[in-house]
């Protein structure tokens, strides 16, 4: 079952991630990790930095991968249900492992070699292609780069099977809750919010929010784990019991007030920056890290009600984007890194050389799928 607002929606959150990706090289928080290359969130750094690219990113990360997470479970259920636990598992299995184990041993070396190669224009100490990725071998794969998200999504699927075969009266148990609450998106954000705090404040406080753990290529940023399982259970509750109710419809309560909630994530994101870079110089707090849950709830809730809004039919180019959204997503790093190396030594704005990354990795990215695409074996992957 495929419903044109979270394709769309899907989509966008995709391009969120190239952008993303795109304008970290030009934020003055990126930095080269001489050690080792790729142990940095920015594998490649300009000399020519722009403070609003800070803000950028941090306001992305309140909301982009949750949502992600979210729209991943929406049609879980059905497909279980319809599939059987087996075949669903096996179509997962396809669907993110095959990707995940190419990505690691082939498209994440090649992405990461130009921060080697920046490294080796400033320290002199230069290595071949081959060298580095034998490198990466032999130190077990330390990052799957921004593919750490099919590696987790593909374990919160097991965990929903699993559920699914060995306790299925859960959801009967839980649908009388639910049709209440997906009945009135304030009352199922108090209870996303409610229970997004509990999993996520408390480790965010003690170890941080932005500390990655996990053993070679399944890394994950440990403050965020269980986040990222809450929404997407959240997404499975949605799709599960919500299609039947006015929160799903174009002129309903969540589609009506979407700039209400995008308005009260942008309010709570600026306590957010406020609590953390004025009140308590960097540190984080369980007043900074309950402001970032608001904000994360919020957005998740306005960008879903935004395109359910106005999302209502179909535009060939959208849809072309739609269907190519999940390659472009495994592909586009490549292309990020290598065009942000190639434009170390071009005199642009910064703001301009992050835009012109964006664009050029759109483009590339899914002028490589489309082609791909038609390769019989990939397209039954993608």
């Amino acid at each position: 079952m495929r419903k044109v607002e979270f394709d769309y929606l899907r989509s966008f959150a995709v391009i969120l991630v190239l952008f993303h990706h795109a304008i970290i090289a030009y934020t003055t928080s990126a930095f080269i990790n001489f050690d080792n290359p790729i142990a940095t969130f920015s594998p490649i750094v300009n000399e020519q930095r722009w403070l609003g690219f800070d803000l950028v990113v941090a306001f992305n990360e309140t909301f982009f991968m949750p949502l992600l997470f979210f729209i991943s479970g929406i049609f879980v259920l059905q497909s279980l249900t319809r599939k059987g636990a087996r075949k669903y598992i096996e179509g997962r299995l396809i669907r993110l492992g095959i990707p995940f184990v190419i990505g690691v041993f082939f498209l994440v070396p090649i992405a990461y070699y130009p921060a080697q190669l920046q490294v080796g224009r400033i320290s002199g100490v230069e290595y071949t292609y081959s060298e580095f990725w034998f490198r990466m071998i032999i130190s077990g794969f330390g990052t799957a780069g921004p593919l750490w998200f099919l590696w987790l999504l593909l374990l919160f699927n097991c965990i929903i099977t699993f559920l699914y075969r060995a306790v299925p009266f859960i959801g009967e148990l839980l649908r009388e809750l639910l049709t209440i609450l997906l009945s009135r998106p304030l009352a199922f954000f108090v209870a996303l919010f409610v229970i997004s705090s509990a999993t996520y404040v408390p480790i965010a406080v003690i170890i941080g929010p932005l500390k990655w753990i996990g053993i070679g290529p399944f890394n994950a940023q440990a403050g965020r784990i269980l986040l990222y399982l809450v929404y997407f259970f959240a997404g499975i509750a949605f799709g599960a019991y919500g299609f039947n109710h006015n929160i799903f419809k174009s002129d309903g309560a969540l589609a009506k007030h979407w700039w209400v909630w995008l308005t009260v994530g942008m309010m709570s994101f600026i306590v957010f920056i406020i609590m953390i870079v004025v009140v308590f110089h960097n540190d984080r707090t369980i007043v900074s890290e309950i402001a970032f849950v608001v904000c994360c709830g919020t957005n998740v809730f306005g960008m879903t009600g935004l395109f359910l809004r106005f999302a209502k039919r179909r535009v060939r180019i959208f849809d072309n984007l739609s269907d190519n959204a999940f390659g472009i997503y495994i592909v586009h790093y490549v292309f990020v890194t290598w065009l942000q190396y190639l434009f170390l030594e071009i005199l642009l704005p910064p703001a301009v050389k992050g835009i012109v990354v964006f664009l050029c990795t759109l483009l590339l990215s899914w002028m490589t799928v489309t082609v791909i695409l038609r390769i019989p074996a990939v397209a039954k992957i993608f």
